[in-house]
């Protein structure tokens, strides 16, 4: 019977971003996803570790101790564990107790991202890490952050998945064609989602416009949606316009906490105005105002569905995409109970 941490709402089979790679170094970094405590740090080879944050001698969180060298050793008793979780040294004695030893789990840096496999480590092979090559491209400019939200994952995501509500969150920033959004095209696989929007022609963003050196130009938006994976939600805003195409990449990496709360890392990239530090200021200003509406926004609906329950919902068309993702979701978790279940004596 494996170890492995179980939840309600997400699946656990999942790779999910634990950390943007440069705040994984030469220290001891705690992160508590699918409520499992992890301390990552690199090798001095550059490789990322995760162990278990927990000392096999007594309850005390390996993060609070220090490296030396490739080992990390408690910060209460002493005891040194390799990059494999095992331990190497105690202080009070010369020979290792047996099963002295923590857990250790896959991992994958791709992209400016350090990845986290916490399921059953056989089906690590089975899933691949979401593929985000603008968060590191050079064509690329990249702003975002990283918000502890208390609001559980799938929330998120369902939210993601519906754009029609962002003139109500944040109308400033929003383009005007979203005032009327056409018609979406859903396409869904065993476990993704993909939908299609493509709008008229309607005037540019104050701020994209600006960005681009255009004054009354129209142009015409493709918007991409893609649930990834239940860590990824990706949107994809072409604008085609006199003088080009401006290319917006919306990347949320979310990471469920517990059923209630998550990790939010969310990164806006463009392919215009690269490399212009006032640029990259308002960008970072402007949707770090936005993610933190909606922050507000889901925890407060967090709130509401502690207090009342899911209850009786009514959908309308933009929830197709929604609905579609919460459906995979709880089939994930539903598929995840049942291999337990079938593997529980084994």
């Amino acid at each position: 019977m494996s170890s492995r941490p179980t939840t309600t709402t997400m699946p656990t089979d999942c790779w999910y971003a634990a950390a943007a790679s440069p705040d994984v170094g030469r220290h001891l970094l705690a992160v508590r996803p699918l409520e499992t405590p992890v301390v990552l740090w690199r090798t001095e080879g550059g490789d990322v570790v995760a162990l278990q944050d927990r000392c096999a001698h007594r309850a005390y969180p390996l993060s609070a101790g220090a490296l030396d060298g490739d080992t990390v050793r408690c910060g209460l008793c002493g005891f040194e564990y390799d990059t494999g979780g095992q331990c190497v040294a105690v202080p009070t004695q010369p020979r290792v107790p047996f099963g002295a030893h923590v857990a250790s789990y896959p991992v994958q840096e791709r992209d400016g991202v350090v990845w986290l496999w916490l399921g059953e480590s056989g089906r690590a092979r089975l899933h691949r890490v979401p593929e985000l090559p603008w968060l590191t491209d050079e064509r690329w400019s990249t702003v975002g952050d990283t918000a502890e939200v208390a609001a559980g994952a799938l929330l998120l995501h369902e939210n993601f998945a519906d754009v029609t509500q962002v003139p109500f969150v944040a109308p400033e920033i929003a383009p005007a064609a979203l005032a009327s959004a056409p018609p979406l095209e859903v396409v869904v696989t065993e476990t993704t989602v993909q939908l299609r929007r493509e709008f008229p022609p309607s005037p540019l963003p104050a701020w994209q416009a600006e960005m681009l050196g255009t004054v009354d130009v129209d142009g015409t938006t493709v918007q991409g949606g893609f649930f990834l994976s239940p860590a990824a939600w990706v949107d994809h805003w072409d604008t085609s316009y006199e003088g080009g195409i401006a290319r917006l990449r919306f990347t949320q990496l979310v990471t469920p906490v517990d059923d209630a709360s998550s990790r939010l890392h969310w990164r806006v990239s463009r392919d215009f105005a690269v490399g212009d530090p006032a640029a990259d200021a308002r960008m970072q200003e402007m949707f770090a105002d936005y993610y933190a509406r909606v922050q507000t926004a889901m925890e407060t609906a967090q709130a509401t569905l502690h207090c009342y329950g899911a209850g009786p919902e009514v959908n309308v068309a933009a929830d197709v995409a929604a609905l579609r993702v919460r459906e995979i979701v709880r089939g994930m978790v539903a598929e995840e109970r049942a291999w337990l279940t079938r593997h529980a004596h084994v």
